[in-house]
C-alpha cells in the first residue's frame, strides 16, 4: 500500500509542477528557434564600417528595421531598448542593438550617425544600398514598401524584430507590443555565464 501511495503522490507532484517546467523554457517574445532566420549581414554601420553577424559573437544581439522620419513605431523602438539596456545593468554591455534602416535612399550615413546614438550611443545604426537592404531584410522575413505619392514619400514596414544568441543564430522574435521587461527577460536567458 506504501509503494502504491508514494506513486500517487510522486504523479500528482509531476502533474502540479508540468506547467511550470513547460515554462522554464518559454519566452515572453515567439521562439523562432526552429525557423533558422536571418543571416550575415555584411553591411556598413553609421561609422561607415562594414559589419558582418560574426562581428558580435558572444553577445546578444537585438536587431530592428526602420527608417528615421518613422514617427511613431521606431522612436518607440529604440527608447525600448535603451530601457531595456538599462534594466540590465552591468549585463547590458554583453548586447548589441542593431538597427537597419529600409529606407537607404534618404537614411544616409550621417543621419544615422545623428539618430540612432541619440537613442543610446552604444547603438549602432545599418545602412546598405537597396540590394543590401533586401539581402539583408529577406532571411529574416522582414517586409517593407516605400511609396512615391505626390511630393511625399511613404514607407511602410514590418514592426518587430529579433533577438540572435551569442552563436548567432535567430532565437526570438519581439512583436511591436512587447515590453522593456519582458524582452530583458528574454535576453537575460542568453546572456552567457559570469
Amino acid at each position: 500500500m506504501r509503494a502504491s501511495r508514494r506513486r500517487v503522490v510522486l504523479s500528482l507532484t509531476a502533474v502540479l509542477a508540468w506547467p511550470w517546467i513547460c515554462n522554464a523554457w518559454a519566452f515572453n517574445g515567439k521562439d523562432v528557434s526552429s525557423r533558422k532566420l536571418g543571416g550575415e549581414l555584411n553591411i556598413a554601420d553609421h561609422h561607415g564600417v562594414r559589419r558582418r553577424l560574426a562581428d558580435f559573437r558572444g553577445k546578444v544581439v537585438l536587431i530592428f528595421f526602420g527608417y528615421t522620419r518613422c514617427p511613431d513605431v521606431c522612436p518607440t523602438t529604440l527608447t525600448r531598448m535603451n530601457e531595456v539596456l538599462g534594466l540590465l545593468g552591468p549585463d547590458a554591455s554583453r548586447v548589441q542593438v542593431l538597427w537597419m534602416t529600409v529606407d537607404p535612399e534618404r537614411d544616409t550615413q550621417q543621419l544615422l550617425a545623428n539618430y540612432v546614438p541619440a537613442f543610446n550611443p552604444a547603438f549602432l545604426g545599418l545602412r546598405g544600398t537597396e540590394a543590401e537592404t533586401d539581402r539583408v531584410t529577406r532571411p529574416f522575413e522582414i517586409e517593407y514598401r516605400i511609396l512615391h505619392y505626390k511630393d511625399q514619400v511613404l514607407v511602410d514596414h514590418s514592426a518587430f524584430g529579433y533577438l540572435i544568441d551569442p552563436d548567432g543564430r535567430t532565437r526570438v522574435r519581439f512583436d511591436y507590443e512587447t515590453g522593456a521587461r519582458q524582452i530583458a527577460e528574454d535576453v537575460r536567458a542568453f546572456l552567457p555565464g559570469p
